[in-house]
């Protein structure tokens, strides 16, 4: 076996140690004995149960329940699904969940924030593990439509591609453009392919976003955080990473009449080269010169660089993804678990980031 592999399978078993059965408002969810979240950067604030975190564990364990045929993994990845579905709130979207069970008050508001974040990882571990079998019940076409309904409400301006971080984000952020555009075409194919509703206001609206964020790429090949502000390394990987599963969710046809397919593919070159040349000899990224968002030096990034890499693809985006995996090898801890960042006190016991790097990290098991 493979040395991610190996990661990828000690990382599952965390995962799978994480899903809580005790009778109430947590059965089938996933305890994070670290909640974290920049701008707190608190680790020791007190776990929480994430929404985001069960969308990708709930999903990890589907996928490998169908790969080895285990019929128990299987069961309790279709539960985590039942307790997501049933957290959903009633505007369409999940709240992103901090420290101690608290919701997210990025705008210090005081009010609900529904969360674009969390919303596409549960839309992205929901919707992938339909189309990977999972029985098609209607609660679970309920939330893809009022996710798809809520994320178009909150696009702003109306019919400009794009879509706010959480509500009341005055930004246009891109990793959340991005989000909303995969979560979309998502939603639009699982409900058309699946439940026989082609719904096409969320195919246009994917196409939006699609559209309105492939340009913003900086001459290097960046992704900013925000429109044109803001050097990120992990951010370029999101946003590249999105664009590739909504390739791959809809057919090629699709994506062709939105914009010619040599030019996402220049796109997708041009991040991938910036991405490359922001990865040292030994596999370790390049924080100091090319990130300034609170995303520096986490491990969940190497994971996110590894995938966008490797899918796609040619030789010196093959032999970096390798560097950083053997980087990430040189980095695994005892417990074969990796930190969650590259520098500083080790941390390990942080459920979605570790769910999130199962599900980056399988693209690259060979």
């Amino acid at each position: 076996m493979s040395e991610t592999g190996k990661i990828i399978d000690n990382t599952l078993k965390y995962v799978v140690a994480s899903q809580e059965f005790y009778p109430g408002e947590y059965y089938g969810a996933f305890w994070s004995e670290k909640a974290y979240h920049g701008p707190l950067l608190d680790w020791h604030a007190g776990g929480s149960h994430h929404h985001r975190g069960a969308g990708s564990a709930a999903l990890a364990m589907w996928l490998e329940a169908r790969r080895k045929n285990d019929s128990e993994m299987r069961r309790n990845a279709e539960l985590a699904f039942d307790w997501l579905a049933a957290r959903r709130h009633d505007r369409g979207g999940w709240l992103e969940i901090q420290n101690s069970e608290k919701p997210s008050n990025w705008e210090n508001t005081g009010l609900d924030e529904l969360s674009t974040i969390a919303t596409a990882f549960a839309i992205h571990g929901l919707g992938y593990a339909l189309l990977n079998g999972l029985p098609p019940k209607k609660i679970y076409m309920d939330c893809l439509q009022k996710a798809g309904y809520w994320l178009l409400g909150i696009e702003w301006p109306s019919g400009s591609g794009i879509f706010p971080h959480h509500e009341r984000s005055p930004y246009d952020t891109l990793n959340a453009n991005a989000h909303a555009a995969e979560s979309l075409a998502l939603i639009f194919q699982c409900l058309a392919k699946i439940y026989g509703k082609p719904i096409n206001i969320f195919l246009q609206g994917a196409k939006r976003g699609f559209v309105h964020t492939l340009p913003l790429q900086w001459e290097n090949g960046c992704y900013p955080y925000r429109a044109n502000n803001g050097i990120t390394i992990n951010y370029t990987s999101l946003v590249a990473w999105c664009f590739l599963n909504l390739l791959e969710i809809l057919p090629g046809e699709l994506t062709g009449s939105w914009l010619e397919r040599e030019v996402i593919n220049n796109h997708l070159n041009k991040a991938s080269g910036f991405l490359c040349s922001c990865t040292k000899k030994d596999g370790s990224l390049d924080w100091e010169k090319n990130e300034t968002t609170t995303a520096k030096h986490n491990v969940w990034t190497y994971a996110i660089t590894a995938n966008v890499l490797t899918r796609i693809g040619g030789k010196e985006n093959l032999k970096r993804a390798g560097m950083i995996l053997n980087y990430l090898s040189s980095i695994k801890t005892g417990s074969g678990l990796l930190p969650m960042r590259d520098n500083g006190e080790v941390i390990t016991e942080c459920l979605f980031m570790q769910a999130d790097m199962v599900v980056f990290l399988k693209d690259c098991r060979n």
